[in-house]
């Protein structure tokens, strides 16, 4: 089992955590769990203090039951306190696997936004969704559960902890554990990418009925990968890219009314931007892909246009009532 993560001592902890309650902890798997409590002894105070925060979310297997008793008898020795318990972030997947069909089939609490349209909602346990415009989602709680599924678009879900519930969002092959968060999911085309905001999820790469692990992927359908603040992934055909740092307040610019580009090419900036104008943007063939950098107000379309239009040599061209066409400006004769 391999999870992806090259953080902090106090993230290592954590990276054990979420692998040892991921599901099919094999003899492997605790040895290297054992060489790295051996690699510092405060390995094992790091974990405990995981297990404290984490405590009551969820029943232990057999094993880890033993190895929580055996932590708490070495902790407390040192400092007289207690272990209180870990989490299962299986427990947490397979508890969407059990609702996927009935939110497939009846999606009660279902919420859409239309293009140029925002908004937030917010849930009876605290949780809140900022839905971006274009965008679906399908929620369902129960009393062991919560589950959203991402339909369309792109959403920030910030979660309110409950330890009697885990709270995943399905999105696609994608599930994405929260583990106290706040975290973005975005369905771009057919691609999944996950951005966390802060605290820390666990991504799955769930194949759908009747597929198999795609060839090439670097890591099978049951190990997670965990993400922390300013980290992103994306789930493409299958396959999981290789986790990347970024500033995630400016792939969330969007809920402050911005959008903000450094060096991204010109067609992709217009198919974004067309998300919050009530017409059709559109680079017309021939065009070069010039890189855009800059900040763009999404509250005005004119504004977008004319942002775009004094960036690069572009200019828009009315097509119909519901459809704007760049062109490349022709040149000014010398």
């Amino acid at each position: 089992m391999r999870l992806v993560t090259n953080k902090t001592p106090d993230d290592s902890a954590t990276g054990w955590f979420v692998r040892l309650n991921s599901g099919d902890v094999t003899q492997s798997t605790r040895q290297e769990y054992e060489a790295w409590l051996a690699e510092d002894d405060r390995n094992r105070e790091r974990f405990e203090a995981v297990a404290n925060s984490m405590r009551d979310l969820a029943p232990l297997d057999d094993w880890m039951r033993t190895e929580a008793n055996r932590l708490n008898a070495r902790v407390m020795a040192r400092r007289a306190r207690r272990t209180k318990g870990l989490i299962g972030v299986a427990s947490a997947a397979a508890a969407v696997a059990a609702v996927s069909v009935w939110i497939t089939t009846n999606p009660a609490g279902s919420y859409t936004t239309e293009p140029a349209e925002q908004r937030e909602i917010s849930l009876d346990d605290g949780s809140r969704i900022h839905l971006n415009s274009a965008s679906s989602v399908a929620v369902r709680y129960s009393s062991d559960a919560r589950t959203v599924e991402l339909k369309s678009g792109e959403g920030v879900f910030d979660v309110s902890r409950d330890a009697q519930r885990p709270f995943v969002v399905a999105a696609r092959n994608a599930e994405v554990v929260a583990i106290g968060t706040q975290f973005r999911v975005w369905l771009n085309g057919g691609d999944v990418t996950v951005t966390v905001l802060e605290g820390a999820v666990a991504v799955f790469n769930r194949p759908g009925p009747g597929e198999t692990s795609v060839p090439g992927s670097t890591r099978s359908d049951s190990e997670p990968t965990l993400l922390y603040a300013n980290d992103e992934i994306t789930l493409s055909n299958g396959v999981m890219s290789e986790v990347e740092s970024i500033n995630a307040s400016l792939a969330t610019a969007w809920r402050e009314g911005k959008l903000i580009y450094d060096a991204t090419p010109l067609r992709q900036v217009v198919a974004e931007m067309s998300r919050y104008t009530p017409i059709e943007l559109a680079v017309a063939d021939g065009v070069p892909d010039h890189p855009i950098t800059g900040l763009i107000q999404i509250r005005s379309p004119d504004a977008m246009l004319r942002f775009i239009s004094n960036a690069v040599p572009v200019t828009p061209v009315r097509a119909s009532k519901e459809r704007i066409v760049l062109h490349a400006t022709p040149p000014v004769p010398e």
